[in-house]
């Protein structure tokens, strides 16, 4: 049976200094989703002593929200090791793993009050659609990679968006909940103990939308938008490589936060900088439709993170939701646009009118550093 809905293609390469870059994605295979399972037990039975702190057998912790449909799993791999994954839950008529943990019945009662401010899609339905995320399981050499987590949690916002769920529940260890809370999270009551698990927990719930709103960091808005389940995420430290001149153009990239400046080599081997992108800036659309060398490299100025979007994806879309056409050739012809007014300054202004167009455009490309 073809699945209702389509699962998101999205990616996130990390790479910290000198260390392994570090890839988070949906797991599609069996072996990927069997290291889901594995890391579960590796994490919480024998690093976290949880479930008793004996080794299970067969050594992979399951329960039987794993064997139904409307079930993903995020999963971080550094080189080939698996060392962090998540697991998302869409609901159904057993319920959420989430409900076993904490009545959440006051909260789905309450939820239908949001749905008229969520936007037409959502105005004049009679009930919220609701997922959970859990299962959160890192490695301890990699649990203080905040770069990681709010990685995987970005991702997971997506998918629960891209699932159709208005709001998403989760049940976590006490000591993490201020973590979610800055994700956009609100607990709903003190922490509870549970016997099973062998700790305190907290329930908190979230709107996929506001969710949605800080995994894209204003990228909803753009005319990329409708692209969003196909977009990956890099995040560089200073002086790293974005891309190479001589590279074929596969990405188009959007700056999320820091800067990066794209540079080209002079005959007589002097660096020149083009530009020097920050928040909110486009660079290299052209790649969604052709793949030719890139004309320039660019390089991270700071700790920067972008979101990518790859032409193979994005063409793929396009066939399925010719509709995204339009968003796609706006961003072109803003280029274009933009092409035709500084060449006629070039062309025809004196010197003051030439510093005044640059200055403005400045000003005009300048975006508030949000915290």
């Amino acid at each position: 049976m073809a699945p209702l809905f389509k699962i998101p293609t999205v990616t996130t390469t990390l790479k910290i200094g000198d260390q392994a870059p570090i890839t988070i994605s949906l797991a599609r295979s069996p072996q990927e989703i069997d290291d889901a399972l594995w890391l579960r037990h590796e994490v919480f039975v024998i690093e976290d002593g949880k479930f008793g702190g004996q080794a299970l057998h067969g050594e992979r912790l399951i329960d039987k929200f794993d064997a139904f449909p409307g079930v993903y799993h995020v999963i971080a791999y550094e080189d080939e090791r698996p060392v962090a994954t998540m697991r998302l839950v869409r609901d159904s008529a057993v319920g959420l793993p989430v409900d076993e943990l904490y009545d959440f019945t006051e909260f789905r009662t309450r939820a239908r009050e949001d749905l008229p401010h969520l936007g037409p899609d959502w105005a004049n339905r009679h009930a919220a659609v609701f997922g959970s995320a859990g299962m959160l399981a890192i490695r301890k050499p990699w649990r203080r990679r905040r770069d990681v987590i709010r990685a995987m949690f970005r991702m997971a916002a997506m998918v629960c968006q891209r699932y159709g769920a208005s709001h998403v529940m989760v049940v976590v260890n006490h000591e993490t909940a201020g973590m979610y809370r800055r994700f956009g999270f609100v607990p709903l009551a003190e922490k509870i103990w549970v016997e099973k698990i062998g700790g305190y927990v907290i329930p908190l719930a979230g709107v996929s939308q506001e969710l949605l709103s800080w995994a894209m960091g204003g990228a909803k808005e753009s005319a990329l938008a409708d692209f969003q389940d196909g977009f990956e995420r890099l995040v560089l430290h200073k002086n790293e490589e974005v891309f190479h001149k001589v590279a074929a153009g596969a990405h188009a990239y959007r700056v999320q936060s820091g800067e990066a400046r794209s540079i080209r080599q002079t005959p007589d081997d002097h660096e020149t900088t083009l530009a020097q992108v920050g928040p909110g800036t486009r660079c290299g659309e052209l790649a969604l439709m052709d793949d030719p060398a890139r004309a320039a490299s660019a390089i991270s100025v700071s700790h920067v993170e972008l979101m990518t979007l790859d032409g193979q994806t994005s063409q793929s879309q396009l066939k399925t939701h010719p509709e995204n056409c339009r968003s796609l050739f706006k961003v072109f012809a803003h280029r274009m646009r933009s092409m035709d007014d500084l060449a006629m300054e070039l062309a025809f202004s004196p010197p003051s009118e030439r510093l005044y167009f640059a200055m403005d455009t400045t000003r005009n490309k300048a975006t508030p550093e949000t915290p």
